[in-house]
């Protein structure tokens, strides 16, 4: 698969918006209480799936010991000392992960780069965590649609789980874009930039869930630095809704010694996610509402697809 992400970049970058119809979409699934029972804690023969209220097929039912893509992406320009503990943690579960992971690496900011085409081999994928480059200006908020479009082009060739984790100390002072929203005018009341100091944040925001309505790779957040302050509790809001429209989580850390913890988890979470493949009807409308049932589990999954 050598080059691989580099391509798909490329041809994503270059690509006009896709019109095209989805015959399938990938639901990321997550079932609580598992227990550890592998695919068959979903059985074909005991999931129901409805498409807008009617029974539709199942094609794939693909689970924690399937194939899993996983684009691991970093967003890092701020904070050195906090960077290098997501490092330690990162190369920690990397060890860990089991034969049937793939990673690939890419960077963020600055503008999305390719810095590891996917490997099963560790060591690589280590070498290429450790080379990750702390500076520039934070790209997160103009990497998530190129990203899952990358990830969506994957399953293209290949049954496999993909999900996309995003590693970030992001401020959202340090975007090249102006999401400040200053006033204009300081003695009129009427001022909307008064009174919607994050309203940029969340039209950006708004955007984007459009555009990722239309893709299928689950997105995951890990932010190393919480930051308290108004804009950036917007921008930080903004990311969950992201996370939770894409079917993926978001954490974030208010310490350093929370990173690891952190970490851990949305490497948990990705590894025991499954991916249903829902067959759509014909005719069924652009805006799908999809509905999950399996008796005796409960199920999170993603459940509104832009067609």
């Amino acid at each position: 698969m050598r080059g691989v992400f580099s391509i798909l970049l490329a041809a994503t970058l270059l690509a006009a918006p896709a019109g095209r119809r989805h015959d399938r979409i990938r639901v990321p699934v997550r079932v609580e209480n598992n227990g550890g029972e592998g695919t068959a804690g979903l059985a074909r023969k005991t999931l129901t799936v409805r498409v807008d209220g009617k029974n539709a097929a199942i094609g794939h039912i693909l689970g924690p010991n399937d194939d899993l893509m996983l684009l691991l992406v970093a967003d890092v320009s701020q904070d050195l000392t906090l960077v290098d503990t997501a490092k330690r943690s990162l190369i920690e579960r990397i060890r860990q992960l089991p034969a049937c992971v793939s990673v690939g690496v890419l960077q963020a900011q600055d503008g999305l780069k390719v810095v590891l085409d996917p490997a099963e081999e560790r060591g690589p994928v280590i070498e290429a965590v450790q080379s990750l480059r702390v500076s520039g200006r934070a790209e997160l908020l103009d990497s998530v649609q190129t990203v899952a479009s990358i990830g969506d082009a994957i399953p293209d060739k290949t049954a496999v789980r993909v999900a996309a984790l995003f590693i970030t100390d992001s401020d959202i002072r340090n975007y090249r874009e102006d999401f400040t929203n200053p006033v204009i005018n300081e003695s009129d009341y009427r001022d909307m930039s008064r009174r919607f100091p994050d309203a940029l944040i969340r039209e950006k925001i708004s955007k984007l869930e459009t555009a990722l309505s239309t893709l299928q790779t689950p997105l995951f957040i890990v932010h190393l630095d919480y930051r308290s302050e108004g804009l950036n509790e917007a921008y930080q809001t903004g990311l969950m809704r992201l996370t939770a429209a894409t079917g993926g989580m978001s954490y974030f850390c208010r310490s350093q010694t929370e990173i690891p913890d952190a970490i851990d988890k949305a490497f948990d979470t990705v590894l025991s996610q499954y991916t249903i493949e829902v067959l759509v009807p014909q005719n069924a409308p652009r805006q799908l509402n999809i509905t999950l049932e399996s008796p005796g589990r409960s199920l999170t999954y993603r459940n509104h697809f832009s067609n």
